[in-house]
């Protein structure tokens, strides 16, 4: 299990257009002021916390230039003073708030529907207050070099990952929006590089509200297993979660549905080569539950 919890992302209006590398980010930074006591959240928080969002557009950049979070992590406990009492909540510094509000205006620039770690880049580069411009100095870097490295991988036509324009379909049932965020949240908690299908299991799994929850523990599946499985990160497990949902959706619509309910997302897992693959390795019988569902939803007309 990641020592990151998931109260420690940074509070911010727009935070549904984040990508999830860059709420990794932001839980990184939300961890690392209070690891360190800080009083605030500042630019280098956000800047180390790319440093340590692998398989992120933000950290590859970083990376590039030397700039990983084994060298800068010790420059920035240093930057501030500590506070003597561990202060729950640290509000954060103006030069954040700045830079978060310039990151969104960079993605909104450069024609982008989500906020990425290359946008929190950007902003936090774009005018350089904040400690993150002192940070840089001490690793001997130029805000210009990271915006120019951003600017290369931007127009190499690299993206990241975010589930926002899935969450925003109409046809969502609003407790497989909770379904799905919570599959996010917890990625995010394990820090893991993706949303997975065994997330999204797991949360299926646990949903009290819904009826899959009741169908799983039917089929016998090994949630216990299935955490095992995600806190040592196998592969099965972190497969995308994207095409799932693209297949739920579908698979409401065929079935004459005017909604995507959490039935239609486990329906899909079923029919997914992966996610039958995942069901059956953590003690499911696909065929069995496969029945059940369309019996529910025979029975739901």
């Amino acid at each position: 299990m990641s020592s990151l919890t998931l109260g420690d992302e940074i509070p911010m209006a727009s935070y549904n257009r984040y990508s999830h590398h860059a709420r990794r980010a932001l839980t990184h930074a939300g961890f690392l002021v209070r690891r360190f006591q800080h009083p605030r959240l500042d630019t280098g928080h956000l800047l180390v916390g790319v440093m340590l969002t692998e398989g992120s557009i933000g950290y590859e950049v970083l990376n590039e230039l030397s700039l990983t979070a084994t060298r800068a992590t010790p420059h920035l406990a240093a930057l501030t003073l500590p506070t003597e009492q561990v202060i729950e909540s640290p509000p954060n510094d103006a030069a954040l708030d700045i830079a978060l509000e310039l990151a969104e205006d960079e993605s909104s620039w450069l024609g982008h529907h989500y906020i990425g770690t290359e946008h929190l880049l950007l902003g936090i580069t774009r005018t350089n207050i904040g400690n993150a411009s002192d940070l840089l100095h001490l690793m001997n870097v130029q805000p210009d070099q990271v915006r120019r490295r951003v600017r290369h991988a931007v127009s190499d036509g690299l993206t990241e990952f975010s589930l926002e324009l899935g969450r925003r379909n109409a046809r969502l049932s609003e407790l497989s929006r909770r379904v799905i965020n919570a599959a996010e949240q917890m990625s995010i908690a394990l820090d893991h590089q993706t949303v997975g299908i065994g997330h999204l299991l797991l949360i299926l799994a646990h949903e009290q509200r819904s009826a899959t929850a009741a169908l799983l523990k039917q089929s016998k599946l090994d949630t216990l297993r299935l955490e095992l499985g995600l806190n040592e990160r196998d592969a099965l497990t972190l497969i995308n979660m994207e095409l799932v949902l693209d297949q739920a959706i579908e698979q409401a619509q065929s079935l004459g549905s005017h909604f995507t309910g959490t039935e239609h997302l486990l329906l899909a897992l079923v029919i997914d080569t992966a996610g039958k693959a995942l069901l059956d390795q953590y003690g499911v019988n696909t065929s069995v539950l496969h029945k059940h569902i369309e019996q529910q939803m025979r029975n739901r007309r």
